[in-house]
């Protein structure tokens, strides 16, 4: 919970997003604990939530990360996952973020989560 809190809290005060795509929700996705992980997580052929295997039609590529131990991985999410995942930051980060408590202006953070985690909602029963 400690990592989340801080990557949610890490968006929000004064930060400006040039982007609402889905995309740019993606680097507000925690990861799992690196060293749960295994190396076909690290490296994206898993995905890192479920260990399901994943192909180019079923992954969703979580960027560049750095790791504890000072190299990077490429980790990638399935779908499903991915959705649950952008809806429980989405709660968490509207519970922290001072705009989306205030309601008053657009929190551009709130809707890029908001629309990965619909993005993912017809792709559940296809795959």
């Amino acid at each position: 919970m400690r990592q989340i809190t801080a990557t949610v809290e890490a968006s929000v005060p004064g930060e400006t997003r040039t982007s609402s795509s889905q995309n740019s929700a993606l680097p507000m996705l925690p990861l799992p604990q690196f060293l749960g992980l295994s190396d076909d997580q690290r490296r994206g052929a898993e995905c890192v939530w479920c260990s399901e295997s994943l192909t180019a039609e079923t992954a969703r590529d979580l960027g560049e990360r750095p790791s504890p131990d000072g190299t990077r991985m490429w980790p990638r999410g399935c779908t499903p996952c991915v959705r649950e995942e952008a809806l429980r930051v989405s709660r968490i980060h509207t519970r922290h973020c001072p705009r989306c408590i205030r309601n008053t202006e657009a929190c551009p953070d709130r809707r890029a989560l908001r629309d990965l985690a619909l993005e993912g909602r017809g792709r559940k029963a296809e795959q």
